[in-house]
């Protein structure tokens, strides 16, 4: 059963991620230099290096972008003026600095490309990543969210290259170590921040992280990029603090730009073969994973109307759920159990608002691991008209199932009764 065992030594960059791939032979270097050219990119080359860090010889890729006219693929200059960029270091050599894209073009531009549909899944899943984490961090909606450091091609690049490293080494099971984020302050196109940057934080939630290592001296640093740090959620490991069991088949280490001294500045990754294939008691589903916290009061003495009104308010607050029971009261009476779910961060808020604002005097709250699938979502020519279809994948990209969108069904059931 194939494993593979990601090594957090520096932090986890894009570039890193792919370039331990080529390092541990898992994928060869010529599959992802010819990546520009297969995506149809003028001017864009994937170059291979092997330089040392702290006297270990290793890999790097750097993305350079010698032109400006694969910009038309994604381009909207009446925009120019008004975007939201993204806070990682920009890798690349843009001479635009003002020049951005919309995260929907580069979905579109993935979705249409030439690549295996595994392949297309997971760097659409991850470009998706990214945006819900910059939608989040400026307060906008996920359609309007526009790249500038994270959208410029070579991060495209970037994400392609990770995918089509997953897919080729097709492992079952991830397993990592705590990811190490920085610390001090990063300088980004919206300014000074503190590390993690904001979309960096949103995208470490739910992630297991450590401190910087203690050989590394250096004050303001950061150690993992958005574009490492959404690769990592979009494999969803089970972290550990030491390696699995099984033979161990490769290794191989991605170097990151910075030189820190004796400590390497690398990302590892190992593919372990952890025994006979199945489903073993240790193995990961292939499924996201997260934590929740379900909230639950009982309502006794309230009308309908306002449990009903309650409910909304808990949703339009940012509950990922809400739902109600039938139950008995200690005193005879009848009651609702109301139930929310809501993430880590937020249940302190919404249990302070349900205690404010409804009539229980007290609820109950505990915490929940999660495994859902991930999700995307296709507006697909019918009989009905254009109907949005939510698909449902395993984090390898395998499509699950997927289901007609309620709204969309709606419109025609209403058409169907109005004629």
């Amino acid at each position: 059963m194939k494993t593979l065992f990601l090594d957090s030594v520096a932090g986890i960059a894009g570039d890193m991620f792919a370039a331990s791939f080529v390092d541990a032979g898992l994928v060869p270097a010529e599959e992802l230099v010819a990546i520009p050219a297969l995506l149809g990119l003028p001017d864009v080359t994937v170059e291979i290096s092997r330089p040392v860090r702290a006297s270990i010889l290793t890999t790097h890729i750097d993305v350079t972008c010698k032109g400006g006219a694969w910009k038309a693929l994604f381009d909207h200059p009446h925009d120019r003026a008004h975007h939201h960029g993204a806070d990682a270091r920009h890798h690349g050599h843009d001479p635009d600095p003002h020049w951005h894209t919309h995260y929907a073009d580069i979905d579109r531009f993935l979705e249409r490309a030439p690549l295996d549909g595994a392949v297309t899944s997971f760097a659409r899943r991850v470009f998706r990543l990214l945006a819900e984490a910059e939608a989040d961090a400026h307060g906008t909606d996920l359609h309007s969210v526009t790249f500038h450091e994270l959208g410029a091609i070579d991060s495209i690049i970037d994400v392609v290259m990770a995918a089509s490293c997953v897919t080729h080494v097709g492992a079952r099971v991830a397993y990592a170590t705590p990811v190490k984020l920085g610390r001090g302050l990063v300088h980004c196109e919206h300014g000074t921040f503190a590390v993690p940057a904001p979309a960096s934080a949103r995208l470490a939630v739910g992630l297991e992280v450590d401190g910087v290592p203690a050989p590394i001296v250096r004050d303001n640093l950061e150690l993992s990029t958005p574009t490492g740090l959404a690769i990592l959620r979009a494999l969803a490991p089970t972290f550990v603090r030491g390696m699995p069991a099984g033979t161990l088949l490769a290794q191989g280490m991605g170097a990151g730009t910075m030189d820190l001294g004796l400590y390497p500045n690398v990302f590892r990754v190992m593919l372990i073969d952890a025994g006979a294939p199945g489903l073993a008691a240790t193995e990961p589903l292939p499924y996201e994973t997260d934590k929740v916290v379900e909230l639950v009061c009982n309502l006794d003495d309230d009308t309908a109307e306002r449990t009903a009104w309650v409910a909304q308010r808990l949703l339009a607050h940012g509950s990922l759920e809400v739902w109600t029971l039938p139950g008995m009261g200690k005193k005879g009476r009848i009651t609702v159990e109301l139930h929310a779910l809501s993430r880590p961060e937020d249940w302190r808020a919404h249990a302070d608002w349900l205690l404010r604002n409804s009539s229980t005097f007290g609820l109950r709250h505990r915490e929940w691991d999660r495994l859902k699938l991930a999700r995307r979502f296709e507006t697909r020519g019918t009989p009905l008209g254009e109907v949005t279809y939510k698909i449902g994948l395993t984090t390898s990209g395998e499509i699950v199932k997927e289901k007609a969108e309620f709204e969309d069904m709606r419109k025609h059931w209403d058409r169907e009764a109005a004629a």
